[in-house]
């Protein structure tokens, strides 16, 4: 392809008649050529007739899809270090077609990742990108909020960028909502970004109180995050946000509507609970009395987020200890209702519940706590009735990969303790069943189970010498082992 040939097609680009021929006839031409021949896209990303092309009101749908097809070709066959991808990132993100908006956010997902990213963004493009948070599709706005966590740390300082933000804040709620995710996802990172949007966290936290309880339930959302990280759970703590959304748990029977924002409290004070269990147990009992009673309400639409919290409530040994000091033994009726619940519930809720019995009894085992032990042992007892493993022995062997696994997973938390051992050795046909190769195929499964088989195999006050051999020559053997033709005829010879 020549020079010539280019500009011939760049001027029927301007002959309406011609310009659905022209458009394929560049595409096809584009497709063929080395991706390291990048002379001929650069004379078409040059020239400003293709984003001319799709401003005219004239231009078809077909044609439409044939240009940003062509663009996309252009773009990201140019070097990054090049004006002209700049210019016509400039040009496509600021086009009224969302097409090509969302052409421009594609490429620039891909150059994110790049080390000459300080070479193509700059606080043209910055505040071309936060203007896309206002965009009406979602196609758009949506991914722009990533785009924007990553490369805002170098611009949040501009005054211009963040005049650019503060007019998102006048606008719809889903835009604001858009901001105020951009604003959390930036104050997690440091203490310093935290202080550069403070002025966006600040107009979340007063909308809390907004009387529309779907937008507190997404900013509940969108601000759980940040108690994850000591400098956030602080800022959050002086800004008194804590005690503001335990007063909507109090006052929650004097609007049934505001029941809506259970999941939503729910989840942000587990988050809490996991780097704060304190905090929670002794500052705020009405968020685990809420918690407690929307576990033994049996309601399928809040239980997902029941038993995440349940599970970051219990993630640390603190948090363990304060679940069973709970006033009224509460803890002891979670249990036996946790079981009855595993009986009954559907398959989606029944994984999840799974992962939440995981996190109920797993331990670190380099942080030895004689009383977590004994709490442990307790609530299992509770739950089962019995000191074997039977339970999770029944789910072990469920036809269903993601039972199966969610259930090897709780062994494997239960196994840490010298009492589940124990109860593993208690457990008839246990044993057997993991040390059967040819009962799983499951990748994850039969990593989980040669995981479980190491930790038993050091159990050397708990199992027998000829058990312990056992467990051992599998973990010698390794987790992928398939026994061979002539080890099995000699075995079954003996």
């Amino acid at each position: 392809m020549s020079e010539e040939w280019c500009r011939e097609q760049l001027e029927n680009l301007q002959i309406k008649d011609l310009r659905t021929n022209t458009l394929n006839e560049i595409k096809n031409q584009l497709v063929k050529l080395p991706a390291n021949e990048n002379e001929i896209t650069s004379k078409f990303i040059k020239s400003p007739i293709l984003l001319d092309c799709l401003e005219d009101s004239t231009t078809t749908n077909e044609q439409t899809a044939l240009l940003c097809d062509i663009l996309s070709i252009c773009m990201s066959s140019l070097s990054l270090d090049t004006t002209n991808i700049k210019t016509t990132l400039e040009r496509s993100l600021s086009h009224s077609n969302t097409s090509v908006q969302q052409l421009a956010i594609a490429e620039i997902e891909k150059l994110i990742n790049s080390s000459s990213i300080t070479n193509v963004f700059d606080v043209n493009l910055i505040i071309l990108l936060v203007k896309c948070i206002e965009s009406d599709d979602s196609k758009v706005g949506t991914p722009v909020i990533e785009i924007l966590v990553k490369i805002l740390p170098n611009f949040i300082h501009i005054n211009s960028v963040k005049v650019n933000l503060e007019n998102t804040l006048d606008r719809s709620d889903i835009v604001r909502c858009r901001t105020y995710e951009v604003g959390v996802k930036l104050a997690r990172i440091s203490q310093q970004l935290l202080e550069n949007v403070e002025y966006i966290l600040q107009k979340a936290i007063v909308e809390l109180d907004s009387e529309d309880i779907l937008l507190q339930l997404n900013l509940l959302e969108i601000l759980s995050e940040l108690p994850l990280y000591q400098h956030g759970f602080v800022y959050l703590e002086n800004r008194k946000v804590f005690e503001k959304l335990v007063k909507k748990i109090e006052l929650m029977e004097e609007n049934p509507l505001s029941r809506i924002l259970i999941p939503g409290l729910m989840r942000f004070f587990g988050n809490v609970a996991q780097i704060h269990p304190s905090k929670i147990f002794n500052g705020y009992p009405n968020v685990i009395n809420a918690l407690f009673d929307c576990l033994l309400a049996n309601d399928y639409s809040i239980l997902p987020v029941a038993f995440d919290t349940l599970a970051n409530l219990a993630s640390s040994n603190d948090g363990k200890k304060f679940l069973d000091s709970v006033p009224g033994q509460k803890m002891k009726v979670i249990a036996r209702e946790l079981y009855s619940m595993l009986r009954n519930l559907p398959s989606e809720l029944k994984i999840r519940l799974l992962n939440c019995l995981e996190a109920l009894f797993r331990i670190d085992p380099n942080l030895s706590d004689n009383q977590v032990t004994c709490i442990t042992q307790s609530w299992y007892e509770i739950f089962s009735s019995s000191s074997d493993l039977t339970v999770i022995m029944e789910y072990a062997k469920n036809s269903f990969p993601d039972i199966k696994i969610a259930s090897i997973g709780w062994l494997k938390a239960i196994c840490l303790h010298k009492w589940g051992q124990e109860f593993f050795r208690n457990t008839a046909g246990f044993l057997e069943y993991l040390l059967d190769r040819k009962s799983e195929f499951d990748k994850n499964v039969l990593l989980e189970k040669y995981e479980i088989i190491r930790i038993l195999s050091e159990s050397d006050r708990v199992f027998d010498i000829e058990t312990l051999n056992e467990l051992r020559k599998y973990v010698r053997e390794g987790a992928f082992y398939v026994q061979g033709v002539t080890e099995v005829a000699i075995e079954g010879g003996n």
